[in-house]
């Protein structure tokens, strides 16, 4: 078994997100789920292959907490790391490496991973 040294430590998290390209890149957004999630990155699963040398903004939606709840929205820089087809998953794996929340996404964040009961294990 692999030992885990990123840190801070990433969680099962499958939440749907949104790869959006800076307007100069002419590309429309990339749909997905996350496969697992930490405050500095995501690994995300999607149909589309990725690839970006300049950063992309992220949109991250948590799930909610009842039903009737207003849905938040976490937008945040990031780097794209890697892009490569996952055949187990039948779709690409996407690192995520998080550069810079807007507003106070880095505490809604936390806050929602840090609230989650059982081991450390996130869904939708």
């Amino acid at each position: 078994m692999a030992i885990e040294n990123r840190q801070p430590r990433r969680c099962v998290a499958h939440w749907r997100i949104a790869i959006v390209f800076d307007e100069a890149e002419k590309r429309p957004a990339i749909h997905g789920h996350t496969h697992d999630l930490s405050l500095s990155g995501a690994s995300v699963h999607t149909d589309h292959n990725v690839a970006s040398n300049t950063p992309v903004t992220v949109l991250l939606s948590p799930p909610l907490a009842y039903e009737g709840e207003r849905q938040k929205v976490i937008e945040i820089r990031a780097k794209l790391v890697y892009s490569v087809y996952s055949g187990s998953n039948f779709c690409f794996r996407i690192g995520l490496n998080f550069i810079k929340f807007k507003n106070d996404g880095l505490q809604i964040l936390k806050g929602m991973l840090d609230n989650q009961s059982g081991p450390q294990k996130y869904t939708r």
